[in-house]
Order: structure tokens, then C-alpha cells, then sequence
């Protein structure tokens, strides 16, 4: 949607905030309000058979949370949580669904849906095929894109400027642990704490307690595309 509607949808809403852990939304509770995402980042959750949480995605600002359940009227399919202090604008379904009526939305809404599923499939598709390594890189690639901040002149290898020869990167503000991200993707704790070194060693990324900076974005797209030899894999071949 153009900022125009993001900001009548906003305009429409009733603030809510959230603290950092505090649950948006619910699997499986009926309700059709949304939450117009204008602060903050996101974890999204699903619960599996068996109880277990596994996170599926992190959203940022600029996000609908909550449109399914508005335009669909089934159950919430996935848990949304607070990655950190949220500011949201809530509107009912009703409304939601009359202002996308208005602003000729209702067939882009469902589309954007339909790219979430197709989204999820890629994921699923890479846990499967892609080893450990280009796994992770794809990911942080993908959340760099969508969520991502200007690292600016401030952040270089030793947080006092650029590094010559270091493309232009981008700050994660996730607000969750290697862990979680590894079991986004399908790694154990020791499997993602190796690939974190890797990248650092490479000079990749940095990482701090609250933030991933990802100094290379260029490198780490060829090593998410496999185009970038693994060093490991020539260490052992001599």
C-alpha cells in the first residue's frame, strides 16, 4: 500500500502498546482485530501438535498483524510477541475491512496473504536443502532487507567508523537469541553459535547483545546463493 493508506489505517486506529514478550496476538483465539505494526518488531510463533513453540518469522514496521483472522473470520493461525516495546494502532475488523473497501485493498490484502504462505514454503524448502552455513546467511540476507537500519559511518569494526573496502550494511535490532534463530531455521544451538564465528571470522558481521550488524551485504548475499567458496570445505581437501 502507498504511505497515504498506511497513514489513514494508522489515523483509524486506537494506540496499544506492548512490552518486549508481551503477546499481540494468539493461535487459535477467535478475533478480527488488527494491528497496524507502527513501532517496534515482532516475533511470529506457531505452536505445534505437541506444545512446542517454533518461531516463523519476525515482522517490522509497517506491518498488518492480524489481517487473516479480519478478512477470513477463522481462528488466529500463528502467536505474535513483542521482540521489544511495540506501539501499535488497533482497529476492529469492521473497520478494517470497511477502509480497505474504501482504499480499493481488498484483492492486494489477499494477495499479500498468499506471498506470507509463499514465503513460509521457501523456508521449509530451504531448511531442507541448504546446508547450515547458506542457510543462515539467506535468512539474515532476507531480514537485512526487510528490517534491517542503515549502519552508517558509525559502525566499523571497532564501532569507530568504516572499514575501507566494506560495502554499506545493515544493523538487526531482533530482540531475540542465536538460539531462537536457529530453531527458526532448523539449527542447533552449537550448529548456529559455529556459523555466527564463521561469519565474524569473515568479517561478515559483528554482533553485540542486542543487534546483528552486517557489514558485507554483497558477501553475504554470495554465500547465501552458494556462489562464495567455504573455506572449511578447502581446508579439508589438502
Amino acid at each position: 500500500m502507498t504511505d497515504e493508506q498506511w497513514v489513514r489505517f494508522l489515523k483509524a486506529g486506537a494506540t496499544r502498546r506492548f512490552d518486549a514478550g508481551e503477546p499481540i496476538l494468539r493461535q487459535g483465539e477467535r478475533g478480527d482485530a488488527v494491528f497496524m505494526l507502527a513501532e517496534g518488531a515482532v516475533k511470529v510463533m506457531m505452536v505445534r501438535p505437541e506444545g512446542t513453540e517454533s518461531l516463523i518469522a519476525l515482522r517490522g514496521v509497517g506491518e498488518a498483524l492480524g489481517e487473516f483472522a479480519a478478512l477470513s473470520g477463522l481462528p488466529r493461525t500463528v502467536t505474535v510477541l513483542a521482540s521489544g516495546p511495540c506501539l501499535t494502532r488497533v482497529l476492529s475488523g469492521p473497520q478494517f475491512r470497511l477502509l480497505a473497501k474504501r482504499m480499493d485493498l481488498e484483492r492486494v490484502l489477499w494477495e499479500h496473504i498468499v506471498t506470507r504462505q509463499q514465503e513460509s514454503d521457501s523456508l521449509r524448502a530451504e531448511m531442507a536443502g541448504l546446508p547450515s552455513g547458506q542457510r543462515l546467511a539467506a535468512t539474515l540476507l532476507r531480514l537485512a532487507r526487510a528490517m534491517g537500519s542503515d549502519i552508517g559511518a558509525r559502525m566499523g569494526p571497532d564501532g569507530g567508523g568504516e572499514r575501507e573496502g566494506v560495502h554499506r550494511g545493515a544493523v538487526l535490532e531482533l530482540g531475540l537469541t542465536q538460539r531462537e534463530l536457529g530453531d527458526s531455521i532448523g539449527l542447533s544451538r552449537a550448529s548456529i553459535a559455529a556459523e555466527f564465528s564463521r561469519l565474524r571470522a569473515l568479517g561478515v558481521i559483528s554482533t553485540g547483545r542486542r543487534f546483528i550488524a552486517i557489514r558485507d551485504v554483497e558477501r553475504l548475499g554470495r554465500l547465501a546463493e552458494g556462489r562464495e567458496p567455504d573455506e572449511r570445505s578447502r581446508s579439508s581437501s589438502r
